[in-house]
């Protein structure tokens, strides 16, 4: 460029112009040259990309990523060249030429970072595309990375106006290291807290996590960088701290919905005063019904309601058979004998297990009687004149 920017001044200084007017016009011919050298080389590489890259029809798939990072590339090269040839075109001015290079080197280096930016979020696109992992949440690391790049940037930035190396202004950094800790204490905190999180699968994009301390009841939705967004069932929005999810107890259901089943869990509490020892009249009643066999001899009427509960879960086929499936009695309370259904249904969901179990139930407060069983429910004093 010094080699070009010397014949120019000499051939203007040769046709008449004086040397500082020949001097300015030679710099401002230089300039213009390269803003369209560096102008026609971006437009000559964004034509090739886009006919030779825009086709696939993975690029398709995530198109505004690939222009993004595409324009970010772009910008990068069009400033690094007018980084590496402006400041040349002014060394007839020592003061212009540096004030030049250093404002071109912020810019170059802000939209270095921003390239890289750029193309981390494309590399994350076409890794939720390939894996199909539309479940998992790679924003935290994507947000890490960002960060390291826009701080990288910031020092680099600060050393070339400042015309140090970046080294002497992270030994600056040192003494202060104490005091940003303090400053950006919950920052780090969630930060952490978010890698880990990350990094343990505690929570993933479209997992049900129940958290009672923040009334969130519902699946997550979106995995930043410092705090988790649930919407709940209600269409309400809870915003949950990552740091949370490391110190504080949650449920997350994803395992009950990758299982086999879900599981039933509930008892039907008996009253004490209905159960009797089977005599030959109830069991007969009962062969009759069809509710037990002949061959079957159960000490007493409950004992019956339970056999039958049993073989009832054996004959559902709403209910698997490759998991735990059993009628047991709990301990005993002032509200009856409680007679437990423990099984799991074969689908995980919701509206479906809800109604298997409200179907299921819905027998067995109809069979009861049958077996001579009375289902307990507190009532209240009728006797009672407000």
């Amino acid at each position: 460029m010094k080699e070009i920017l010397l014949a120019l001044s000499s051939y203007l200084s040769q046709i008449g112009l004086n040397p500082l007017l020949s001097k300015i016009v030679s710099s401002l011919i230089c300039l213009v040259a390269t803003i369209l050298i560096g102008a026609a080389l971006c437009a000559t590489i964004s034509f090739l990309v886009k006919k030779s890259v825009f086709n696939s029809p993975t690029v398709q798939s995530h198109k505004e990523n690939t222009t993004q990072l595409l324009r970010s590339s772009l910008r990068l090269v069009f400033l690094w060249i007018l980084h590496a040839w402006i400041p040349g075109s002014l060394v007839w001015n020592e003061v212009a030429s540096m004030v030049v290079s250093r404002i071109l080197g912020v810019a170059v280096t802000v939209a270095a970072a921003s390239a890289v930016c750029a193309g981390i979020s494309w590399i994350a696109s076409i890794e939720r595309i390939k894996t199909k992992a539309k479940n998992l949440s790679s924003k935290i690391m994507v947000q890490v990375v960002k960060i390291i790049a826009w701080s990288t940037a910031s020092i680099i930035i600060v050393s070339i106006l400042m015309g140090k190396s970046p080294v002497f202004i992270l030994s600056g950094l040192g003494a202060l290291t104490a005091v940003l800790m303090l400053i950006f204490k919950d920052s780090i905190i969630g930060l952490v807290a978010g890698v880990q999180v990350a990094q343990n699968d505690m929570v993933r994009v479209g997992d049900w996590i129940t958290m009672s301390k923040y009334n969130a009841d519902g699946n997550v939705i979106d995995i930043a960088l410092t705090t988790v967004k649930v919407q709940n069932f209600d269409n309400t929005v809870t915003m949950i701290p990552s740091s949370a999810l490391i110190n504080d107890s949650f449920i997350n259901w994803r395992y009950m919905s990758d299982s086999k089943g879900r599981r039933i869990k509930r008892p039907v509490w008996i009253s004490a005063t209905s159960i009797r020892e089977m005599n030959e009249e109830l069991k007969a009643d009962l062969v009759k019904q069809g509710l037990i066999k002949e061959t079957d001899n159960p000490i007493s009427n409950l004992a019956a309601f339970e056999l039958w509960l049993e073989r009832m879960l054996e004959a559902n086929d709403d209910i698997t058979k490759e998991l735990t499936c059993m009628v047991r009695q709990t301990e005993p309370s002032d509200t009856g004998i409680p007679v437990e259904i423990y099984a799991f249904t074969k689908t995980r969901n919701w509206v479906e297990y809800e109604r298997i179990q409200t179907a299921l139930f819905d027998l067995i407060f109809i069979f009861a009687p049958k077996f001579s069983l009375q289902i307990y429910q507190r009532t209240g004093d009728k006797g009672l004149v407000f």
